[in-house]
């Protein structure tokens, strides 16, 4: 007969590691840890029919919600990059601990798989063109930081080659030198430079370059502004102070890892001690750095900028704010091409920053160009199509219609509820339509209705089409451990015939359980 005794040994082992897991939290700081999604949330009783579904629920609520959890993938990550492999599909593990993001793509973009054809190329080419001739001789430059796998090839992942010379961003800004000369300046080889003298460029944990990096692009910036009439010298690198680390250093791939707690982070930026005197206007409720802000520096004299941009602006801002008397700054996720704020502030220079495998995306929403620009592409480019294909089909034949007349069917849309459960991958609007995708769910248990709309609102007006949300999205589904968010997507072309010109925000709505759901697009859209 077997006796008790194991069993019970068993169970209390059970029971003091349980207690440990639930006591660990109290007794040790948990290692940093940001995932990039967002975890599950509490499961939802909906009868007796959801029983299977309320399983699935708890399952991943539990699993996210576990105490013990940050440790236990922190220290389980960190095993697994001594070994030169990654616990995320978000990280690459590179050689000698280097770590590298993965958008999905592993690499892709630097590899040059999808880069444009002509066909993309001259359609790019004619946004940039557009926006050059609509500030009519103000200077329009493109700002391009070179990704973390260009410079570092060596210390990427073993099946990585290096990046290829025709690639997407590289293609671009040579066919702008021919089209458009001086309105992009890619700073692949002013980062080099830095690194060819033993300079770190990037560090080993971040995706973003370094404080000596973009001092480096800064340089560049100002000599090409300096072509364009901006008469400023260069301030030296002795005028800033140097910031190692700080309060919160870059390092999103270790946090991604959740690794961050286990390993040195080394990372030197600058910033500019006559910054204290900045005053600082919010054009939103925000108040995170994404938002759209006016800096007042008070350098009277000086001329204003308008500076859209991403991450990379971070290192990159203390060096240019001093050249500017005020400095507009507005995140690429709000839109391209602000002709709203274009409009409101009249800036001398308007700058795009973006890190160049977002390059191919940002001529999305620019104004149409003029027969002696188009026949500047066609020069460079005699094999594309005259004018570019908006989208793959044909726009729809529905029509915007006045939110004011948009009947029963939409009523409530402007009570809805912002649901974080959204996103607009693409929003792209010309005179001949409007290209959008993405997707939107309330991310509730059961499969929510199909109903949608997408919402123009400018001065010019307030408009309204529906839109289908019924698109397969698995990725979606994966990310939020919930199979009923797969059918979220939406991409459409639609017809903007009757629109009226103008600057346009877009909204996209979709029908819930509760009422309508809404989630907010670019800002800046420009209907020619």
């Amino acid at each position: 007969m077997d006796t008790p005794i194991p069993r019970r040994g068993l169970i209390g082992a059970i029971l003091v590691l349980m207690a440990a897991a639930f006591l660990l939290p109290h007794l040790a700081k948990p290692p940093q840890l940001q995932e990039g999604r967002v975890l599950a949330g509490p499961p939802a009783w909906t009868g007796l029919a959801g029983l299977d579904d309320l399983r699935h629920q708890t399952d991943a609520y539990v699993a996210d919600r576990f105490p013990a959890r940050p440790f236990l993938i922190g220290s389980l990550n960190f095993a697994r990059l001594r070994l030169g492999d990654s616990g995320s599909d978000r990280v690459l593990a590179g050689r000698d601990g280097w770590l590298f993001y993965n958008d999905g793509s592993r690499l892709s973009p630097a590899r040059g798989v999808g880069a444009v054809d002509d066909a993309q190329a001259a359609e790019w080419l004619r946004g940039l063109s557009g926006r050059i001739e609509a500030l009519q001789g103000r200077p329009y430059l493109v700002v391009v930081p070179p990704a973390k796998e260009t410079l570092y090839p060596e210390l990427g992942p073993a099946w990585y080659d290096g990046p290829n010379p025709r690639r997407t961003s590289l293609r671009l800004a040579q066919l702008a030198e021919r089209t458009e000369p001086g309105h992009v300046v890619h700073l692949h080889d002013a980062v080099t430079a830095v690194k060819a003298a033993g300079v770190p460029a990037f560090s080993r944990h971040d995706t973003h370059w370094t404080g000596d990096a973009a001092y480096a692009g800064y340089a560049q910036i100002m000599a090409r502004l300096r072509a364009m009439g901006l008469r400023q010298p260069t301030r030296p690198l002795s005028d800033f102070r140097p910031v190692v680390n700080g309060v919160n250093p870059p390092r999103d791939l270790a946090l991604m890892l959740g690794v961050a707690s286990f390993v040195p982070i080394h990372y030197r930026g600058y910033v500019d001690p006559s910054a204290a005197g900045y005053r600082t206007t919010w054009l939103s409720g925000r108040r995170s750095w994404t938002a759209p802000q006016v800096v007042e520096t008070g350098q009277a004299g000086k001329p204003t900028l308008l500076l859209t941009r991403d991450s990379f602006s971070n290192a990159l801002t203390p060096f240019l704010l001093g050249h500017f008397s005020r400095v507009i700054l507005t995140h690429i996720d709000d839109g391209f091409w602000r002709q709203d704020l274009i409009d409101r502030f009249q800036p001398d220079v308007v700058m795009l920053e973006v890190q160049e495998h977002g390059l191919g995306f940002v001529m999305r929403g620019s104004p149409a160009v003029s027969e002696a620009a188009e026949a500047r592409i066609e020069a460079a480019l005699p094999d594309a199509p005259t004018h570019g294909s908006l989208a793959p089909s044909a726009p729809s034949r529905g029509r915007f219609a006045p939110v004011a007349r948009a009947g029963a069917a939409f009523v409530g849309l402007d009570a809805a509820v912002p649901t974080p459960g959204c996103n607009v991958d693409q929003a792209l609007l010309d005179a001949r339509g409007l290209v959008a995708s993405g997707w939107i769910s309330d991310l509730s248990v059961k499969p929510g209705p199909t109903d949608g709309a997408v919402r123009l609102t400018g001065p010019a007006g307030d408009f309204l089409q529906p839109l289908p949300i019924d698109q397969a999205r698995p990725d979606v589904a994966a990310a939020f451990k919930r199979p009923v968010a797969q059918p979220s997507g939406f991409s459409t072309s639609l017809s903007v015939e009757g629109l009226p010109a103008g600057a346009y925000g877009l909204r996209v709505y979709r029908r819930a359980a509760s009422g309508w759901i809404g989630c907010q697009g670019p800002q800046g859209l420009v209907r020619p």
